[in-house]
């Protein structure tokens, strides 16, 4: 039977693995991943996405601000198709504004955790018997593991 865990790189994996030799299991395997080392692009196309958009708050405050401008247009100077599409501008400006500034930020966060030498996570692949594979289970969910699966 193989477990497969995740860990964080820390003391913890060192103390697993040490645990695991010495209920006799001399099958361990720990293959660390490497962290991103280059930006992600800013533009997506048909065969490529990755979750980042930064249109998608600007058409949120973009209908907000149209409804707004639109309402009280009917009150102000000029209408509310005036201020309908003037409120839609400006809400899509202020939304892609607003994911442009937290992508920033997240951005700088992300290098200020590779500078200060944040480590990847590791995989962890334990080949057992089958009646070792709950102390297994258990050494490692006692030792702060991310995640686990078990594979016969």
């Amino acid at each position: 039977m193989q477990i497969f865990a995740t860990f964080e790189y820390s003391t913890l994996l060192e103390i697993a693995i040490t645990e695991l030799e010495e209920k006799g299991i001399q099958a361990i395997y720990a293959v660390p991943l490497d962290l991103r080392k280059k930006e992600p692009r800013l533009l997506d196309n048909i065969h490529r996405a990755d979750g980042l958009s930064f249109i998608d708050k600007g058409m949120i405050f973009a209908f907000m601000f149209a409804t707004v401008g639109a309402s009280k247009g009917f009150v102000w100077q000029g209408g509310p198709i005036i201020w309908g599409v003037a409120g839609a501008i400006l809400g899509f400006l202020f939304g892609v504004s607003l994911s442009w500034l937290i992508y920033l930020l997240k951005r700088n966060k992300n290098q200020l955790q590779i500078k200060n030498g944040k480590k990847g996570e590791v995989i962890l692949i334990v080949t057992c018997e089958d009646h070792q594979a709950s102390v297994v289970e258990d050494i490692l969910w006692d030792h702060k593991a991310i995640g686990l699966a078990r594979t016969r």
